[in-house]
C-alpha cells in the first residue's frame, strides 16, 4: 500500500477513505518522474532554501574537484602511483557519460541532503575498466535492517512505483549517525529554516500591502473639505507633474494644501539582510563550514587563506576519509588487479597553494633551481629545446656552484654571522 507523502495534512476521514480505496479531498502529488514513495521533504528544503543550497553546493563543488588517485602499497615506505589498470580507469571515469567530478558531486549532495548515499557497481562492455558505477538517487530508496545488523539491503522504488530489493554486494554506500537511514540535516535545521521562511512571508506581505509613497498632500486645517468633483480635479492636476504628465520636473503650487513626508517601511526596518545573514551562518555552521567561505561574514585576504586551509582539513577532510574507506572496502576488492592497490583523494592538490608560493618554498627547500629549462617550457606548453637543456642549472653564487650562499636569494651576510 502506498501512502500519501504527508499524512498529517490529511484529515482522519480522508485517511479512512483511503484505506477503503476511496480518495476524497486534497491529494498531494510530487513532481513527475519521482517515485510516490520517496521522501521529498529534504529535496523541497534544498530547492527552496537559498542558504541550504548555497552551503551544500559549496561543499560538493570543492570536494568533487579533488582527484581520487590509485596507489599500490609495496612496503611500509613505498607506495607508487598507479596510472593504468581497471581500478585506475574506473576512478577516472566512474560513469558512462561523465567524468569523476559529476559522479562525486551528486553522491556528496546525496550525503549532505539525505545523510546517505549509494552507487551500484555493474559490468560494462563499453567502459575501459569493464565496470561502471551507477548512482542511486537517495530519494528513491531506503536502507532496511534486520536483527543486530545495522544495514541489510536497499529497498528501491522505481518511477512506476514498483519496489525492488537490492543487496549490498557491489554497492558503494554509507550513511550518517542516528538510524539505519541516517538523519537528514534538513530535520536538524528545520526550526531555523521555518523561522526564516515565516520571516520571508511576513516581509513579502509588507511589500505587497504596505504603502509605497514617500509622502502625501494634506489639506490645511482651515480649508473646507473638497467635494468629489474638486477632489478628482486636484488629483488630475497633481498627475500632470508625474512621469509623462507634461509638467514633470516642475514644482506644483497648490493653495491650502501642503506636502507631508511619510516614513515608508524599508528593507532595513524589516531586517531583511540580517535575516538572510543569520540563516546563512546557521546553515554553514551546521555543515561545519566557516561562514566567511560562503559570504555570510566579511573576511580579509589573510583570514580567507586560513579559512581555506581549515575547509580542506576540518570540513572536507572527514568527508574524504568516509568516501575513501567506503570505496576501499566495497569497490576496490572487486575491481583491482592487485590486492595491494587502494585509493586516496589527492588533498595536496587543494592545499599546495599558487605557483608562486610553491616556487618560493621549493626553491628554499632544495637551495636553488628545482626545474630544468625543458621542464619549465613544458609547464608553459612550449616545445623542448634539446637534451642539453634537461640539466638543472647550478648557480655560481650557491654552495653547489662554488659560491658562499645556501640559497640564490640570500645576500650572504646572514650566513656569515653578519660580518659582511
Amino acid at each position: 500500500m502506498i501512502w500519501p507523502f504527508n499524512r498529517r495534512k490529511h484529515t482522519e476521514k480522508s485517511v479512512q477513505d483511503f484505506q477503503t480505496g476511496t480518495v476524497r479531498g486534497r491529494w498531494y502529488v510530487v513532481d513527475p518522474g519521482m517515485p510516490l514513495s520517496a521522501n521529498t521533504e529534504a529535496m523541497s528544503v534544498f530547492a527552496t532554501q537559498p542558504s541550504v543550497r548555497k552551503t551544500v553546493e559549496f561543499i560538493a563543488r570543492n570536494a568533487a574537484r579533488i582527484p581520487m588517485k590509485v596507489y599500490r602499497r609495496d612496503g611500509d615506505n613505498d607506495r607508487p602511483l598507479v596510472t593504468d589498470g581497471p581500478l585506475y580507469d574506473l576512478v577516472k571515469y566512474p560513469t558512462p557519460y561523465h567524468g569523476a567530478y559529476r559522479f562525486w558531486f551528486d553522491l556528496i549532495c546525496d550525503m549532505l541532503v539525505y545523510d546517505r548515499f549509494a552507487a551500484k557497481l555493474l559490468p560494462s562492455a563499453t567502459s575501459r575498466s569493464g565496470w561502471q558505477l551507477y548512482r542511486m538517487p537517495a530519494y528513491t530508496w531506503r536502507f532496511t535492517w534486520t536483527g543486530y545488523e545495522d544495514v541489510h539491503a536497499i529497498q528501491l522504488t522505481t518511477a512506476d512505483n514498483k519496489s525492488n530489493t537490492v543487496g549490498l554486494d557491489g554497492v558503494l554506500w554509507d550513511k550518517g549517525y542516528g538510524s539505519a537511514n541516517g538523519v537528514s540535516p534538513m530535520q536538524t535545521l528545520s526550526q531555523t529554516l521555518r523561522e526564516y521562511a515565516e520571516s520571508v512571508k511576513w516581509r513579502q506581505a509588507i511589500w505587497k500591502n504596505g504603502a509605497r509613497i514617500p509622502g502625501i498632500f494634506a489639506m490645511d486645517p482651515e480649508m473646507e473639505k473638497l467635494d468629489d468633483e474638486s477632489q478628482r480635479r486636484l488629483e488630475a492636476d497633481i498627475g500632470d507633474y508625474l512621469e509623462n504628465g507634461g509638467k514633470e520636473g516642475r514644482s506644483p503650487v497648490l493653495q491650502g494644501i501642503h506636502w507631508e513626508k511619510v516614513e515608508a517601511f524599508s528593507p532595513k526596518d524589516a531586517q531583511e539582510v540580517e535575516g538572510r545573514t543569520l540563516a546563512d551562518i546557521e546553515v554553514a555552521s551546521a555543515y561545519h563550514v566557516p561562514p566567511e567561505m560562503v559570504g555570510a561574514r566579511e573576511a580579509n585576504y589573510s583570514s580567507t587563506q586560513a579559512f581555506r586551509d581549515s575547509l580542506y582539513k576540518e570540513t572536507l577532510g572527514p568527508i574524504f576519509t568516509q568516501l575513501e574507506q567506503a570505496f576501499n572496502a566495497q569497490i576496490v576488492p572487486l575491481v583491482a588487479d592487485n590486492p595491494r592497490e587502494y585509493v586516496e583523494f589527492d588533498l595536496n592538490a587543494a592545499l599546495r597553494g599558487s605557483f608562486t608560493e610553491q616556487a618560493e618554498i621549493l626553491q628554499k627547500a632544495v637551495g636553488g633551481p628545482y626545474m630544468s629549462i625543458n621542464e619549465a617550457r613544458k609547464e608553459q606548453n612550449l616545445p623542448a629545446m634539446g637534451p642539453e637543456y634537461d640539466q638543472i642549472i647550478d648557480l655560481l653564487n650557491t654552495k653547489r656552484g662554488g659560491g658562499p650562499e645556501a640559497d640564490p636569494t640570500d645576500s650572504g651576510s646572514q650566513n656569515l654571522g653578519g660580518s659582511q
